[in-house]
């Protein structure tokens, strides 16, 4: 019995890893907001069944593949004692080193669902973080933790996109300090264990 479990969950695994590969290489050539599912379906080779099996919708693949990028820091975040500021600049150059081109393609073409997919996982990836840094149970629940959760998701996406259209002029030590800066107040309501 045990052996089939395994067999589909390496099978789903490997219809995500074609899933999404095949939309990064249809974002190659398209804006992410013209691309269907059919077409993604078409390019992975799954059935249509098995893409949502996987997915509700051509978003969460994307969100997926973002939160599993950022999520590659985790090891080196448990390893090391970081600050906030050496946190924000790990991101930053993770951002850079892991973007794939054709996700950087359509942040130039201002496609708004784009954006819209970056500011979920990074938001996604601050409450997976949040742990790491002391925050009481009680306090995640609060009202201040929601709002100055979006505010830090807010700060970081924008300055994300942002540095992307730049072309990376500044380095990434430096956009961490500039992160920091810009989310000091943040900190006092977000991570309050830190400070």
């Amino acid at each position: 019995m045990q052996e089939p479990l395994e067999i589909e969950f390496s099978y789903n695994r490997k219809s995500k890893e074609w899933i999404t590969l095949a939309l990064l290489q249809l974002m190659e050539s398209k804006a992410y907001s013209t691309i269907t599912v059919t077409e993604i379906v078409r390019r992975s080779g799954v059935a249509r069944q098995t893409f949502y099996r996987n997915y509700p919708d051509k978003d969460r693949i994307l969100v997926e593949f973002l939160c599993h990028q950022f999520n590659r820091l985790e090891p080196r975040l448990a390893r090391e004692a970081m600050s906030i500021e050496d946190l924000y600049r790990a991101i930053f150059q993770a951002w850079k080193q892991l973007i794939p081109p054709s996700l950087l393609a359509n942040i130039r073409l201002a496609d708004r669902k784009i954006r819209q997919i970056i500011f979920h996982s990074v938001t996604a990836v601050f409450e997976q973080q949040y742990s790491m840094y002391g925050l009481a149970a009680d306090f995640v629940r609060s009202e201040f933790h929601h709002y100055a959760s979006r505010s830090l998701s807010s700060v970081i996406h924008g300055l994300l996109v942002e540095w992307s259209l730049q072309d990376f002029k500044q380095s990434p030590e430096n956009m961490g300090k500039l992160a920091h800066r810009l989310t000091e107040s943040i900190h006092r309501y977000y991570l309050p264990a830190v400070l």
